[in-house]
C-alpha cells in the first residue's frame, strides 16, 4: 500500500496544545489554521465550572464551527470519579473520552464500561510514558498494559487512545502497537519524540508518518480525526499545529 491509498483522515488537534491560551482565544487561532475537529482537555473546559461558563463555552464552540470531537484526558485514581466527566463528553457531544488509572484497577474498568453503555459513548485507554510520570504502575506506559486490560474486557465502548509519542519514549514502535491493538482503536494522538524537542510535531523525529497511516489503514478502522498533540512553547504553537497538518497531508497523499 502506497501513501496515496491510505484513508483521508480528518485532522483534529489536542486542546493541550494550546495550553496557555483561554478556550475563547484557542479558537480564534485555531480559525487561522484551518482545523475545525478539537479534542478538548479538562483544563480548558471542565465539570467543575459552572453551568453558565459552560454554556457559554459551548455557545462560542459553535459560532466557531468547531467540532468536538473528543474530551479528557481525564486521570482517574480511584471509582466513583468517571462519571462526572463521561456525562461531560456526553453533553459536548463528544464520541469519545480518553482515560488513563492504573491498569491493575478492575473496578475502575468496569464502571467506566457501564457508563460508556449508560451513555452511548466510547472510552478510550491513553498510554503515558516516563514523560511526565515516575510511577509506571499508575499509568498505562507499555503496549502489553493495554493489551491486557483489553483482552480481560471485551467490550465494543472500550477501546485505546494510542498517542504515539509516548510509545516512542518507551521504545515501542507503530510495527509494535498497531497491529496488536488495532481494531480496538478508537483514537490516535499524533505526537513524536527527536532530538531537538522530547514532545515534537508528527513527522519532525522518529514517526514515520506514512507508515503509521498504512498500519492504520490495515489494522484499524478509526473514525475519529487524527489528532495532533504536543507541548511545545506557546509562540511555537500554531506554526508547529500548521506544520503537523502539512506533515499529515503529506503522509496521506492528500
Amino acid at each position: 500500500m502506497t501513501a496515496s491509498q491510505t484513508h483521508e483522515y480528518e485532522i483534529g488537534v489536542q486542546s493541550v496544545v494550546f495550553q496557555a491560551l483561554s478556550l475563547a482565544d484557542l479558537l480564534d487561532e485555531l480559525e487561522t489554521t484551518g482545523i475545525d475537529q478539537l479534542e478538548l482537555w479538562g483544563r480548558h473546559l471542565s465539570p467543575d465550572d459552572d453551568d453558565a461558563t459552560i454554556e457559554a463555552a459551548l455557545e462560542r464552540i459553535d459560532d466557531a464551527d468547531v467540532t468536538i470531537c473528543g474530551y479528557g484526558v481525564v486521570d482517574l485514581d480511584d471509582t466513583g470519579q468517571a462519571r462526572e466527566h463521561v456525562a461531560f463528553a456526553d453533553r459536548l457531544g463528544a464520541d469519545y473520552v480518553t482515560v488513563n488509572y492504573p491498569p491493575a484497577s478492575d473496578d475502575v474498568t468496569e464502571e467506566l464500561i457501564a457508563l460508556a453503555e449508560e451513555y452511548d459513548i466510547d472510552v478510550a485507554i491513553h498510554n503515558y510514558s516516563t514523560v511526565h510520570h515516575d510511577d509506571l504502575s499508575q499509568i498505562f506506559s507499555s503496549v502489553d498494559d493495554v493489551r491486557d486490560v483489553l483482552e480481560r474486557y471485551d467490550h465494543p465502548r472500550l477501546g485505546v487512545c494510542i498517542d504515539t509519542g509516548h510509545f516512542l519514549v518507551m521504545d515501542e514502535t507503530p510495527d509494535d502497537v498497531l497491529p496488536d491493538l488495532g481494531d480496538r482503536v478508537v483514537a490516535v494522538h499524533l505526537k513524536d519524540t527527536s532530538e531537538a524537542e522530547l514532545e515534537d510535531i508528527p513527522g519532525a523525529g522518529r514517526l514515520d508518518l506514512p507508515h503509521v497511516l498504512e498500519l492504520l489503514d490495515e489494522h484499524a478502522a478509526l473514525e475519529a480525526p487524527l489528532v495532533i498533540e504536543y507541548e511545545l512553547p506557546a509562540e511555537r504553537a500554531t506554526e508547529a499545529l500548521v506544520e503537523a497538518a502539512e506533515n499529515i497531508r503529506a503522509a496521506s497523499g492528500q
